[in-house]
This record gives structure tokens, C-alpha cells and sequence, in this order.
């Protein structure tokens, strides 16, 4: 009950003031899909079939993550007041970023839908796989979630950082083009990026009308669990402590 309570609070606030209030969860990303569309297809020219929705799936998965962890990070110190005066999981402010995210995230997949339906993809059973890569990716951003909202309560400067951090793995992630234009060896890096993992996953069981190879699913699973087992040994180690630096 706090988890969703939060994450229902966190969505209002964000659009409280805004005239089209949640209509932005929908319209942020297909404005940012459509400038992209038109820099990478006629500037760039990349031979993409179906390149609006190819780039629109990366980019609604791509959001999850990034607006996720971003978020974790400002949540413990956010709520120091309420961690400070009442016993509540430290945890639990962590998860509800992840969720907001996660709830934004469905909200887009409509228009995500729509728009491959436009474009000429016909639905098929495939569709019913889109919601594994989703749930990888949310298993690992909160686990990431959960590592970068402790370091950031003991050395501030993570938030830049992590930052930075983001906007570089963004360009290294083949969301707005095709891999095989990489280079070899960063191409076969490419094979350990998560991020990539669970877009190319997306995208085959959204576009290419067939479930993703377990050469792509089992590492993708296997980093998410990872990730998360490694995030909460790291938070449950520290969660303690956290009072004494708000």
C-alpha cells in the first residue's frame, strides 16, 4: 500500500502544474521519437525498416532506466524528514521511483502500439513476450536503483557524475542506430550491454514477428538478477546509516 501510495504521489506532483498533466507520459517520447526520426533518417540515413517504431521501442526502454535510476537517487534524501521521525523501509522510496517509472512506461506503450500498427506490423503472439524485456529492465534498474541511491547519501557528487555516466552509456546503446554500424570489438561489447539486451529482445518479439533467441533472453536475465541481488546486498549493508547523513 505505501509502494503504490507513493508512486500515485510522485506522478502528481510531477504534473500537478502542467496543462496536460499525464498527456506528457505519452507525448514527451514521441516528440523526442520524432526529432530523432528525422535527424537519423535524413541526415544520417540509416536503412532501418520500420525505423519510427524501431526507434520508439529503444527509447520508451531507454526512459525506464534512465528516468529510474535518476530518480532513486534523489529519493532517500527527498524523504530523509520521514526516515528521520518514522521506522519505513529505506528501501521501499527507492522502489517507488522505479514504479513511477514503470507506470510511465506503460502508459507510452499505447502509442507505442499504435504506431506499429500504423506502420504496417501486424499484432501476433509475439507481442505477449514484450512484457520479459520490460521486466528485466525494471529488475535492473532497481538494482542499480538501489546501488546509486546509497552511494549518492555519502558522496553528493555521484548524482553529476552518474549523469554523465548515463548520457554516454545513451550513445554507446544502439537505441537511434543499427549496430552493425559499430566497429567490431565495441559491436561484440555489446553482446554484455544490458540496455541492449533488452531493447534488441524488444524489438524482435515487436517487430520481426518472432520470439528473441535465448542467446539474447538468458544473459539479459541473468544480469538483471545480478544486478539486483548486488543493489540490495549493497543497500541492506548501509540502510542503517542512512539517518546519520540526511
Amino acid at each position: 500500500f505505501l509502494l503504490w501510495s507513493l508512486i500515485i504521489k510522485d506522478l502528481k506532483v510531477r504534473y500537478k502544474r502542467s496543462s496536460l498533466g499525464l498527456v506528457w507520459v505519452m507525448l514527451n517520447p514521441l516528440l523526442t521519437m520524432t526529432v530523432l526520426a528525422v535527424v537519423f533518417s535524413q541526415v544520417f540515413q540509416y536503412n532501418i525498416k520500420h525505423f519510427t517504431v524501431y526507434l520508439l521501442s529503444g527509447t520508451l526502454l531507454w526512459n525506464l532506466y534512465a528516468q529510474g535510476t535518476t530518480a532513486s537517487m534523489a529519493s532517500l534524501q527527498g524523504n530523509g524528514p520521514i526516515l528521520r521521525k518514522l521506522y519505513v523501509p529505506p528501501s521501499v522510496f527507492v522502489a517507488s521511483a522505479i514504479g513511477s517509472a514503470l507506470v510511465n512506461f506503460v502508459f507510452t506503450l499505447a502509442p507505442l502500439l499504435l504506431l506499429a500498427l500504423a506502420d504496417g506490423i501486424l499484432p501476433t503472439w509475439s507481442w505477449l513476450f514484450l512484457i520479459v524485456p520490460a521486466l528485466l529492465a525494471t529488475l535492473f534498474s532497481l538494482g542499480l536503483g538501489l546501488i546509486v541511491a546509497s552511494l549518492v547519501v555519502f558522496f553528493t557528487d555521484t548524482y553529476e557524475i552518474y549523469q554523465v555516466i548515463v548520457m554516454a552509456y545513451y550513445f554507446l546503446t544502439p537505441i537511434f542506430y543499427p549496430v552493425n554500424i559499430l566497429p567490431q570489438p565495441l559491436r561484440a561489447l555489446e553482446l554484455y550491454n544490458p540496455m541492449y539486451l533488452f531493447i534488441v529482445s524488444f524489438r524482435t518479439a515487436l517487430i520481426q514477428d518472432t520470439l528473441p533467441s535465448p542467446d539474447q533472453v538468458l544473459p539479459a536475465l541473468a544480469i538483471s538478477l545480478g544486478i539486483l541481488l548486488l543493489g540490495w546486498f549493497i543497500f541492506t549493508r548501509v540502510e542503517d546509516t542512512f539517518v546519520y547523513h540526511f
